[in-house]
């Protein structure tokens, strides 16, 4: 499915034990921008649906391309320091290839160097949707209670990205 929200659950792990030094913002818009392919290609009818850019290499190129604008964007309503915005656009990238290539039998993670899909797992499907929605809640409770400690009780989630 194009454009899942479950991949930012286990951003939001990440978000957590590092806020400072990781960007969900720039995390999710790299999610985005890499699922704009596999989006075209159901609308237009290709095969197959994850193509070039669920790659590795790829992605982080698309990645390292989006760092600038994004935090362009996302500093309009967050603070971003330059290493959380590359963090965050380089753990999106990879990620998302990575958690792709475990549930799709066509992306090809490691092309050029290797070709098919030795991540794939029959069945995975379901699974790997409630694991990330699992370490979605598991860090944003996580996030929430240490936003809190943080700055107090006042505002939680002011200076939340």
């Amino acid at each position: 499915m194009p454009v899942t929200p479950f991949h930012l659950g286990p951003a939001l792990i990440v978000k957590a034990a590092c806020p400072r030094w990781f960007s969900l913002g720039i995390f999710a818009i790299v999610q985005a921008a890499l699922d704009v392919e596999p989006t075209w290609n159901i609308v237009a009818g290709r095969d197959p649906v994850h193509g070039g850019l669920h790659t590795l290499p790829a992605a982080l190129l698309l990645s390292a391309a989006v760092i600038v604008p994004a935090r362009h964007v996302v500093a309009r309503f967050f603070p971003v320091f330059w290493t959380a915005a590359v963090a965050g656009a380089l753990v999106g990238g990879s990620s998302h290839v990575l958690l792709d290539a475990v549930i799709h039998p066509d992306v090809v993670p490691f092309a050029p160097w290797l070709a098919g899909n030795a991540l794939f797992v029959a069945g995975s499907f379901v699974w790997m949707h409630v694991g990330c929605a699992v370490a979605g809640l598991l860090g944003g409770v996580a996030w929430y209670a240490r936003r809190g400690r943080a700055v107090g009780a006042a505002s939680p989630f002011r200076g939340a990205e």
